[in-house]
């Protein structure tokens, strides 16, 4: 059992050595890339924004001219960490951003966590990319009553002349997003560097009792604009006649 053991801790020595000397080959005058990454929680009051794990975001490293020298997941190049860039004696320079998808000017159920430096590597050196990774974009949720709910007909049960259930948010940028009656319970995203004054709010849509709705709403939030970061929930309320009843709460 002693010499299994001493020649276990013989060949774990050697691996060692033998991984070090690899490193020091293959980085041999370049600058070494290690990561350590964290993602901002948006601040909730009765809606979350999905926060990716540090598994789920990705890496792009580009040059001084823009071209993608490296791109992975951060799971990967933590694995294989470092990462090994070329460098130069006065120093070469390098863009790195970290996100978790790409931003869309407006998209349905995708947020996008995003953050980016540039950094100026020397050879041989050795830098920690220390980035916290931010929701890029404002959020636009919706409360739907029981009763909204139910108060429509749905695919199964349209009728010839029916019109299907369809809500549209758009913003003061003319940018916007469909919902069937299914994603109520999913957000918006905006791509917050474009700010907007308002959400409009458009409901089509035939009720159980046949009736046409062709409903419109403009919603301002209270500090007059929304911008990254922000969150906008809208309650959507059916009065006993039927009618449409919309409330906006948004979120500081």
């Amino acid at each position: 059992m002693k010499h299994l053991l001493y020649t276990l801790a013989i060949l774990l020595i050697a691996a060692s050595c033998s991984n070090e000397e690899t490193e020091q080959v293959m980085g041999q005058g370049k600058a070494r890339l290690r990561f350590h990454v964290s993602t901002e929680s948006p601040i909730v009051i009765t809606r979350s924004t999905p926060v990716p794990t540090v598994n789920q975001l990705y890496v792009k490293i580009q040059d001084g001219i823009g071209a993608v020298v490296k791109q992975d997941s951060l799971k990967t190049l933590q694995q294989n960490s470092p990462v090994f860039l070329e460098a130069a004696e006065g120093g070469t320079e390098y863009k790195v951003e970290v996100f978790s998808n790409e931003l869309k000017d407006a998209i349905l159920d995708k947020p996008c966590f995003f953050a980016s430096e540039t950094y100026s590597l020397l050879p041989e050196e050795t830098v920690l990319v220390e980035l916290e990774c931010c929701l890029q974009q404002f959020q636009v949720s919706f409360n739907a009553s029981d009763a909204f709910k139910k108060a429509f007909r749905t695919d199964d049960k349209l009728q010839t002349g029916d019109t299907k259930f369809k809500l549209t948010v758009s913003d003061a940028n003319k940018r916007q997003v469909s919902y069937a009656l299914a994603d109520l319970n999913k957000s918006a995203y905006f791509d917050g560097a474009k700010n907007s004054s308002f959400i409009k709010i458009h409901i089509v849509g035939t009720t159980l009792e046949g009736f046409p709705v062709d409903y419109s709403e403009t919603i301002s939030p209270k500090d007059g604009l929304l911008e990254k970061k922000d969150h906008l929930i809208i309650d959507l309320q059916v009065s006993e006649t039927k009618s449409m009843m919309l409330k906006a709460t948004p979120v500081e």
